[in-house]
């Protein structure tokens, strides 16, 4: 005997006239309660919805609402679905640096290609096609079929796939991911001590500090003079800047306390007298607040790194320059890791329970040495 599969029903759409000469739409279900099936009414204003198409777009949850008892998984659901809700429920609960991001992807690619489609029409095949045409990064590939992953689980959490087969972007591969697209710059000690020599004061104690301890520059630009511990001889990370905003570091690895040199707190000391009452290591003199990362790198590092030879220097190279100068001075891969913050080493305690090893210590301060003499 055939098993009869349970009844399905779209809603129906019905445009009606209105007395100003506009129109409306009128949407109609049936809802069942306690064992009575009665009529949901639903209307939309045609001035926000030009067309059917438009109502029936914005009606998909509802939709699948009124069909709880049916295969959910079966409904045509509109791709635009799941991508509503991530941005609904969960670009909201993601760090600003990360939203945006996040966002652009959404919107500038996959919405753009798929977001009419249904969910079911979203193949592994078609999305790899698409993919392979599009003039990106191989990185930039993968973070969008990352992206794709993260809606079809979405998918799959509110019923609009079945939660049991394989998500499809597993099958998704990308060409080239692991490659490093760009050469890392190098630079020597030499190099390093020529560079800071031609630097205004300012920026030659960021550069110095940034050599020294490689600081993500998001992270250098917000430090604050509490943040130095001369007693101790601690540095402590506990905050970023990212577009503008404030907000916790990059990683729980990154949240850390680090050792930092005498010489290096003496030359902080001198400066510590050019910056007055500012709570801010390096405050702008115009406005006393941070300063801007790009106009430090346009107007001050990038053509002084040019005049020695070193072509386009970004702040990231002087943080892998801090790993490179590390080794010259006979620090181990470890202790390498522990200084750059790297997250894959794990740390069981909070910031202020960081232990500064003796063998960080040693190195960070022959690197000081070496760099300072």
């Amino acid at each position: 005997m055939k098993t009869k599969r349970p009844p399905y029903q779209q809603g129906s759409i019905t445009r009606i006239p209105i007395a100003s000469g506009g129109y409306s739409w009128r949407i109609r279900f049936s809802e069942s309660k306690v064992g009575k099936r009665t009529q949901k009414l639903l209307t939309f204003g045609g001035e926000d919805y030009c067309t059917a198409n438009d109502v029936r777009k914005a009606i998909e949850l509802e939709v699948v609402k009124q069909n709880r008892s049916t295969e959910r998984h079966k409904v045509d659901a509109s791709f635009s679905t799941p991508i509503d809700l991530f941005k609904d429920n969960h670009l909201p609960e993601l760090e600003h640096s990360t939203r945006e991001p996040y966002n652009s992807v959404l919107r500038k690619y996959i919405a753009k290609e798929f977001g009419d489609d249904l969910v079911r029409d979203v193949t592994p095949l078609r999305v790899t096609q698409w993919l392979k045409g599009l003039d990106l990064a191989p990185t930039t590939k993968a973070s969008i079929r990352t992206m794709m992953s993260q809606l079809f689980e979405l998918a799959a959490l509110h019923g609009y796939v079945s939660a049991m087969e394989r998500n499809p972007m597993s099958l998704v591969k990308i060409k080239g991911v692991s490659k490093r697209q760009k050469q890392i710059q190098e630079i020597t000690t030499e190099e390093f001590k020529a560079l800071v020599k031609d630097l205004p004061e300012h920026l030659r104690v960021m550069v110095v500090l940034d050599g020294a301890s490689g600081l993500r520059i998001s992270e250098l630009l917000v430090l604050k003079w509490t943040d130095i511990n001369p007693e101790k001889r601690q540095l402590v990370v506990v905050r970023k800047i990212t577009r503008g905003r404030l907000g916790p570091t990059k990683t729980d690895s990154s949240n850390a306390a680090l050792p930092i040199a005498p010489a290096l707190i003496d030359l902080l000391k001198e400066w510590k007298r050019k910056t007055g009452d500012s709570e801010w290591l390096f405050p702008s003199p115009r406005t006393g607040g941070l300063r801007s990362a790009s106009m430090l790198l346009l107007k001050g590092l990038e053509p002084a790194a040019r005049s020695h030879g070193l072509g386009n220097l970004t702040w990231h190279t002087l943080r892998h320059a801090c790993k490179s100068l590390l080794k010259s001075v006979g620090a181990d891969l470890t202790t390498q890791k522990d200084l750059l913050r790297h997250a894959d080493i794990s740390t069981t305690s909070n910031i202020y329970g960081f232990a500064v090893s003796e063998d960080m210590r040693k190195a960070h301060e022959a690197l000081v040495a070496e760099l300072l003499d």
